[in-house]
């Protein structure tokens, strides 16, 4: 956690489950209205950002590169997917009107290899392997991922896959990188009306402010960004994502974004996260003063 704010003011700053930073403040503006604050020391992101999720879905086929959606607000080539029908890290490579190609992404698992079996072991994902060409240290040009022979376990790394060829050189007791370029094969079969979609063509439907805090949270300031004392204010699609750092040298200052304008549209969210991990936030204790 980060610093906490003054008694009934501050809100908890727990990072979420695999967020790597030590305080986060995270969620979501649906109305007109203040986020939660919290204080932070030192270098800190800011993200404010609108991802949609289309009334019909994502539908995908194994084995089949092309996805569907009903309406498709915002989307566009590049923007990412974020469903458990596709690998993490899948985006457009095209599309338009409600139908579209995937890019997927290449993935680095640690493993084992010997040259007496075209295989890999020790890995601590297989999902989506099958189909991938892989490469690293002894693998052979074109080489790909010919079956899945033990689904890794979570927390076990014991998942073990087949390849087209044998690896030239073995990895001995140390695990060694290996890239896995994933195919159509990556992709499971069903509709997922939960997957979201983020991008430069998703928009926030809204105006949103970062205030400040130096009297405990009794009185609220706009903030600046540069030196010039331009508003920290963003507008709509004028401004989409948000995406900066910045720093705060003192203690217990507050911070919090603000909504003063939103147009609530099917499908969208609006999203904001703060955060903070640096050698200033990890030297505090939690009521540490400076």
């Amino acid at each position: 956690m980060g610093i906490p704010a003054p008694a009934g003011v501050g809100a908890s700053g727990v990072p979420p489950a695999g967020d790597r930073a030590n305080a986060v403040l995270s969620g979501t503006f649906a109305a007109i209205g203040p986020g939660k604050p919290f204080a932070f020391i030192g270098g800190i992101n800011l993200l404010l950002y609108a991802s949609y999720v289309d009334s019909g879905g994502l539908v995908t086929t194994n084995g089949s590169g092309t996805a569907t959606v009903t309406t498709g607000t915002g989307l566009a080539v590049g923007g990412s997917i974020n469903s458990v029908n596709v690998p993490k890290g899948t985006t457009w490579l095209t599309y338009g009107a409600g139908s579209g190609t995937l890019a997927f992404p290449t993935l680095t698992w640690y493993g084992f290899t010997d040259t007496k079996v075209a295989q890999i072991t020790g890995l601590a994902s297989t999902s989506g392997l099958t189909g991938a060409t892989v490469s690293g240290i002894g693998i052979s040009s074109g080489t790909t991922v010919s079956s899945i022979t033990t689904a890794a376990t979570a927390g076990l790394n014991n998942g073990v896959v087949a390849l087209s060829a044998t690896p030239t050189i073995a990895s001995g007791t140390t695990a060694l990188p290996f890239e896995f370029k994933l195919t159509n094969s990556s992709v499971t079969t069903g509709t997922d009306t939960a997957a979201s979609f983020t991008g430069a063509g998703i928009t926030m439907n809204g105006t949103f402010q970062l205030e400040r805090s130096f009297d405990g949270g009794s009185t609220w300031v706009l903030a600046n960004i540069g030196s010039a004392g331009v508003p920290a204010q963003w507008t709509g699609a004028a401004q989409t994502p948000i995406s900066i750092t910045f720093g705060e040298p003192e203690n217990m200052v507050l911070y919090r974004l603000n909504c003063i304008a939103v147009t609530n549209t099917t499908g969208k969210t609006t999203n904001y996260r703060i955060s903070q991990t640096g050698g200033a936030a990890l030297s505090l204790s939690l009521g540490s003063t400076i």
